[in-house]
């Protein structure tokens, strides 16, 4: 599905996002713009990699060179593994 978030294409691998999806969306998004740091958080299953990875990933082809660096970190190998398999999707 892709979607309009503040002039920005969302380009999002499923076909119903929720509302608190595209609230973390738009907090990122905001983020990205201001060119600030950001801490996001939200409960456990709510969808956030994908999420997070769908909108920076949109970002990147619609500002080509200004998003760079991408730090993503997680607890354990398995988790980055889900985290890799996820980013296929998307």
């Amino acid at each position: 599905m892709k979607f309009n978030l503040e002039g920005l294409d969302v380009y999002f691998p499923y076909e119903r996002i929720y509302a608190e999806q595209y609230g973390y969306m738009r907090s990122l998004k905001r983020t990205l713009d201001a060119k600030g740091h950001g801490l996001l958080e939200m409960p456990t299953g709510t969808g956030k990699t994908v999420c997070l990875l769908s909108l920076v990933t949109s970002y990147q082809l619609a500002h080509p060179g200004q998003v760079r660096k991408f730090v993503y970190c997680t607890r354990t190998v398995p988790e980055m593994n889900a985290v890799m398999e996820e980013l296929a999707v998307v």
